[in-house]
């Protein structure tokens, strides 16, 4: 519902306080406006802060105060009113002014104090994570639930409000406007809906990733320019640099819920012999969250300062963690297409990837997991990128270890306590940083690897223990001192030939030839690589978009397609952003 149409005139004492509604109001306490003389000081309060809410002769931050003030009147009244049915007709009256951020950020408040729901911005602390999320009495509101059309509509506007703001050129909002949008757009991300109706938790994880990103971006980088955040230090949680990762990882834990510590009885060991469990829900009917402990002997005791210290930081190793579950069909096939246009000169490679992840989909597997796979091809066609970008996609952690060159394989293997750079091993870091027993791991460069003499594992000795899944669940840390399970772990590796690779290996690894990119495809990636530069640069990904690159662009692999424009970038911004820096 956007607009009421007229059904019949407004009562004669609404008329004269509101001569510019176009509509009939249906609540009793806005028909009997003004109230007379006499009437209830409470009631004669509530029509205060309306008309001054509506009065454009009234400083824009009374009118404000104003709305959030009828939704306190609403929460504290002990008169037995229809909160929808007034907040829709106080929506509705506002429309005859227009709508600003603080307009919007304003009734949005009012409409959740009035239902007893507070916005609950949290700091880190060393027992809580950074939080954004509405509270209503004891109850987090999940992700995905939406309010009332009042809420609805101011969201709507929001979103009016997103896809209109010129965000790349440059954020003119004031220091307090900045900080209501970023509140508007995690209220509206999480708790919205689409302007095109349902929205499901997939489709507000890729607006966070996109839109959501520009908007937030921007909003921080006007603050972080002119240093603004520390006038309002109660309010600089919602712009902290990875309050964006925040909130889209509130977003992909309401996928999957991350699971309570197991107790006796509610874990089923898995039949293949792996630590992976499944722990049914309260309701046995309902669907079993997956979980794994990664650190499974006992950890020995350290006696060094600095390795206790180190110790604790991958204690929740020794926890259960939740693993990553396989996408839908309906999933797969849309990330598969997205890839496809961003590497079209690898369109069979994604197939046969896509293909065997669908088969384990369509076939029930609970649990994301991939054969390893070996991508093939000259240096510069875009191998890692593809790593990244389907980590991206898949949800998944992502750590890339460059093999070049490498003799020694200690940082693969943990190295040894008593050491300064004794650390566990880098294979444990994305399973730690992402609380997931999950991640992709790219081996970059598999085939320059080189054996590291008598002292020390020959790396691909190691390699095919880390690519058997049954030694990858009983893999040993030299730092920890005990038994991990990686069995979770997928893995991507790249190499330029197959010389010097063995038999053995090659055998543990699917070996796709990653294509080579034509002229056309270049062309027609452009947009991605630019993208790619704006994410090096930390900028919003579509501040290029006025950008047109010419036709002809000239270069024959992605590396140099980056070189290219990013010189070309230089160029375009002497010819076109050249006078705006005088001003």
């Amino acid at each position: 519902m956007e607009t009421a149409h007229p059904e019949s005139g407004i009562p004669s004492r609404a008329q004269a306080l509101f001569p510019e509604a176009e509509f009939k109001l249906r609540h009793p306490l806005f028909q009997a406006m003004p109230y007379p003389l006499g009437a209830d000081p409470r009631l004669l309060e509530l029509e205060k802060f309306v008309s001054q809410s509506l009065d454009p002769e009234t400083s824009e931050t009374l009118r404000h105060a104003s709305i959030r003030y009828v939704g306190r009147w609403l929460h504290d009244s002990s008169f037995d009113v229809g909160r929808e049915t007034l907040f829709t007709d106080f929506f509705l009256l506002l429309e005859s002014t227009p709508w600003s951020i603080g307009k919007m950020h304003a009734f949005a408040t009012a409409y959740l104090t009035a239902n007893g729901i507070r916005i609950e911005r949290r700091r880190e602390t060393g027992s809580e994570p950074r939080a954004f999320k509405l509270v209503q009495g004891q109850r987090t509101l999940p992700i995905g639930e939406t309010l009332g059309d009042p809420f609805a509509w101011c969201m709507k506007r929001f979103s009016d409000f997103v896809e209109m703001y010129p965000w790349t050129e440059g954020v003119t909002l004031g220091t307090s406007a900045c900080f209501k949008a970023a509140d508007m757009l995690f209220m509206y991300v999480q708790h919205g809906l689409h302007p095109n109706g349902e929205w499901s938790l997939m489709g507000r994880k890729r607006f966070m990733q996109t839109e959501g990103y520009t908007v937030w971006t921007a909003l921080s980088l006007a603050l972080t320019r002119t240093d603004r955040a520390a006038q309002l230090p109660s309010r600089r949680d919602s712009l902290e640099r990875g309050m964006h990762d925040v909130v889209l990882g509130q977003i992909e834990d309401a996928f999957t819920p991350a699971p309570a510590a197991p107790k006796c009885g509610e874990l089923v060991r898995d039949p293949e012999g792996s630590d992976l469990c499944f722990k049914p829900a309260a309701d046995s009917s309902g669907p079993k969250a997956p979980v794994l402990t990664v650190v499974r002997g006992q950890v020995p005791p350290a006696a060094d300062p600095g390795d206790r210290q180190t110790l604790e930081r991958f204690k929740p190793l020794e926890s259960p963690l939740p693993v990553a579950l396989m996408p839908s069909v309906a999933q797969l096939e849309e990330s598969r297409s997205r890839l496809v246009r961003e590497f079209p000169w690898a369109r069979i490679t994604i197939h046969i990837i896509f293909s065997e992840l669908n088969t384990r989909r369509s076939f029930g597997s609970l649990v994301f997991h991939l054969r390893p796979v070996l991508l093939l091809g000259p240096p510069g066609i875009g191998k890692t990128r593809f790593a990244r970008r389907f980590a991206e996609e898949m949800a998944l952690g992502f750590r890339a270890i460059g093999l070049a060159g490498m003799s020694d394989v200690r940082s693969l293997t943990g190295t040894a306590r008593g050491w300064s750079t004794g650390q566990p091993s880098v294979l444990l870091e994305p399973l730690l940083n992402n609380k997931s027993a999950s991640s992709l791991v790219l081996l970059d460069e598999i085939e320059k690897a080189v054996d590291g003499g008598s002292k020390t594992p020959a790396a691909a000795d190691f390699l095919l223990g880390l690519l058997e899944p049954e030694n990858a669940r009983n893999w040993f840390d030299s730092f920890l001192q005990t038994e991990c399970d990686l069995s979770r772990l997928v893995f991507i590796a790249t190499a330029n030939s197959l010389a010097g690779l063995s038999g053995p290996l090659l055998s543990r690894l699917t070996v796709l030839d990653f294509g080579r990119p034509t002229p056309e495809d270049i062309r027609g990636v452009v947009p991605f690589a630019l993208q790619d530069i704006a994410k090096d640069w930390e900028l919003p990904k579509d501040v290029f978009d006025a950008v047109v690159p010419p036709i002809d662009v000239d270069v024959s692999n992605m590396r140099d397609l980056k070189v290219w424009l990013t010189w070309y970038l230089a160029e375009w911004a002497e010819a076109h952003l050249s006078t705006r820096r005088h001003h």
